[in-house]
């Protein structure tokens, strides 16, 4: 932003400034607000972009309508971007590694530059509570690996706290001697109460099992979306889960998505190669799914050859034969939508 601009920006926007003449003595809160403009503008100005922030941040607090100052602190965090991109890309390293004390540490380098960031604040009490738990993953198990990957969703831009819940309660059932894991989901369910609130778990039902069977109620419901969602939540958690994979490809198919139920059966049928039930519907959809079929098979029929298919007598049997298998095909496949 160049002098001129910065200037004019500062002289409109300030209402601190009236334009009638100024009282005999001075509002001691318009003065401090003009002291504080002042070095906030010197910093922006020479490129301290942190003390601006800090300055203009003061004004904030003394008096949160100023407009002038709420805009510059966004126009300054935009130019410190560029310089605490690498700080960020660090700290988010540090979480997904697990190292959570050192991660506090380097937020709190970043809150240094920019003090009044509120997702900076938010992360940094939601990091102290799990540093007071574990100061970093104490051991490359299958529980604690997951636990991180929770942990990194709750803690990322995402702020994906429903998959923390399900990962940090899986991991309990996974290693129930572990005493972190308790302490960690009651953590999760201080900061974020709704969980607990919408949770419809049953005790003694396990968090992969009641998600399944959750799904299998969305799609008698026709809620295919909804059953997608929670058997990707599942195979997040267990990508070979072969109860999982194979409902996914039936709501894919009721959903009319071919390529995703075959990649879905096929993952479950490398997994359980003697499932007959998904080598029926594989070959089910492979005869029948457009989006099965190869670019050849999609390819419209030549009128001139059906018509003399149909007319030859010789033809007439195996034509009949090649629409009794599409039709047994078809039926295959209704029959594998329906038995998720």
């Amino acid at each position: 932003m160049k002098p001129l601009i910065m200037l004019t920006l500062f002289m409109s926007l300030t209402p601190f400034c009236g334009a009638q003449e100024a009282p005999a003595q001075a509002d001691p809160q318009a003065v401090q607000l003009r002291e504080y403009y002042d070095k906030a503008f010197d910093f922006y100005m020479t490129g301290n972009y942190p003390k601006a922030l800090e300055y203009f941040s003061m004004v904030q607090r003394l008096d949160p309508k100023q407009v002038t100052a709420r805009n510059m602190i966004e126009e300054a965090r935009k130019k410190m971007a560029g310089s605490l991109a690498s700080q960020k890309e660090a700290f988010y390293s540090l979480i997904k590694k697990g190292s959570y004390a050192d991660a506090l540490l380097k937020l709190e380098s970043m809150l240094a530059a920019d003090p009044t960031n509120q997702e900076y604040q938010r992360l940094q009490g939601r990091l102290g509570k799990i540093s007071a738990v574990t100061a970093q993953k104490p051991a490359s198990s299958k529980p604690w690996n997951i636990a991180t990957d929770g942990l990194a969703a709750w803690l990322g831009e995402k702020d994906d706290a429903a998959f923390a819940y399900d990962a940090l309660r899986y991991c309990q059932e996974l290693a129930p001697s572990e005493k972190r894991f308790p302490r960690l989901v009651l953590t999760l369910e201080e900061e974020v109460p709704q969980l607990k609130q919408n949770d419809s778990k049953p005790p003694n039902v396990g968090v992969l099992d009641h998600k399944k069977d959750v799904a299998l109620h969305y799609i008698y419901e026709s809620k295919f979306y909804l059953a997608v969602r929670e058997l990707e939540g599942v195979l997040r958690l267990e990508p070979e889960d072969v109860i999982a994979l194979k409902r996914l490809g039936s709501a894919h198919l009721r959903l009319k998505d071919y390529p995703k139920a075959k990649a879905a059966w096929q993952k479950a049928s490398s997994l359980s190669p003697d499932d007959e039930q998904l080598k029926e519907y594989l070959a089910a959809l492979n005869s029948a799914a457009p989006g099965a079929q190869t670019a050849e098979a999609k390819k419209p029929a030549d009128p001139k050859t059906t018509n003399k298919l149909k007319s030859d007598p010789k033809k007439k049997p195996e034509i009949r034969k090649k629409a009794d298998t599409r039709k047994k095909a078809k039926t295959a496949v209704k029959k594998a939508a329906s038995k998720p």
